[in-house]
């Protein structure tokens, strides 16, 4: 039996407005890899903005969220917009309520609560020059990172050194809540490694190193390679996915190197995570598959 899935997409990226039935151009590739894979398995994917109108009046089977990567900028518009669709019938994926659960980056306090090997962190409503001075001191820190409790990707994150920082710099952090931790090295080292899971099964990975001149690892410029997950990433990550929502279709964890060399929870993924087909062209099968098992 042939199933329709909207495969859910940004409706503004950039700057600029997307198109209904059209991608980010950084999403091209997964979606290249992932739909002939799905078709074969007897899905139909169909490209929609997670604004689109009329979404959950036509007849889809489900819908997954995937390159819906303006959902930061409204947050609680998209997080609205995916209970009213699944409260009017249309299956969403991954669910709501983790969707909502993964939107902002306190859930991993919870998870580190609970034993999660996360990275130490300071949460605060804001950040001005004490609350800095306080968590260089409280993590002994020489340099600290300073992100956004709401925001996707590595945007409006800066990186502040004891011995060369100041007011001014406070400039270009993020507005509004902040969670402050110690730079780990490793980010520049033995690199940021994203595991992937599918329906609660492992899949690929990816090890992610800053792009020349840059400090952090996203899509949008660092270097990417295949890799093996090591027997320790695989148990951080299986630690960190039995204390997420269960009933994920799809979760990407990244994990860095800790000050002693055993690995740290960066971030567990569960909106809209890149998913590196490209790299790693079984993992779209893997990917099928839980969806297949998903919609039984």
């Amino acid at each position: 039996m042939s199933r329709r899935v909207a495969y859910l997409t940004s409706s503004r990226w950039r700057g600029g407005f997307v198109p209904d039935g059209e991608l980010p151009g950084l999403d091209a590739p997964d979606f290249a890899i992932l739909a002939p894979v799905a078709a074969k398995r007897g899905i139909t994917l169909e490209i929609r903005r997670w604004d689109a109108p009329g979404l959950g009046d036509e007849g889809f089977d489900a819908a997954i969220v995937r390159s819906t990567w303006d959902y930061a900028d409204r947050a609680g518009e998209f997080l609205d917009r995916m209970d009213a669709l699944d409260r009017g019938g249309l299956r969403v994926f991954n669910a709501p309520s983790a969707l909502r659960w993964n939107a902002r980056k306190t859930y991993l306090e919870e998870l580190g609560a609970k034993g999660a090997p996360t990275i130490p962190t300071i949460w605060s409503d804001t950040v001005d020059t004490t609350i800095v001075g306080r968590a260089f001191d409280a993590f002994e820190a020489v340099e600290l990172v300073v992100k956004p409790q709401l925001g996707a990707g590595s945007r409006d994150t800066i990186r502040l050194r004891r011995n060369g920082w100041s007011a001014s710099d406070l400039a270009l952090a993020p507005r509004g809540a902040v969670m402050i931790q110690p730079f780990l090295p490793g980010i520049e080292t033995t690199g940021e490694r994203s595991l992937f899971y599918f329906g609660g099964k492992p899949a690929h990975a990816i090890r992610k190193l800053p792009a020349e001149g840059k400090w952090y690892a996203n899509v949008d410029g660092a270097r990417f390679e295949r890799s093996e997950a090591t027997p320790a990433d695989r148990e951080a990550a299986e630690q960190v996915l039995s204390l997420a929502p269960e009933g994920l279709l799809y979760a990407r964890v990244d994990l860095v190197d800790g000050p002693d060399g055993r690995p740290r929870l960066i971030e567990l993924e569960a909106i809209e995570p890149y998913l590196f087909f490209a790299f790693a062209p079984e993992g779209a099968g893997f990917f099928a598959d839980a969806l297949v098992a998903a919609l039984r």
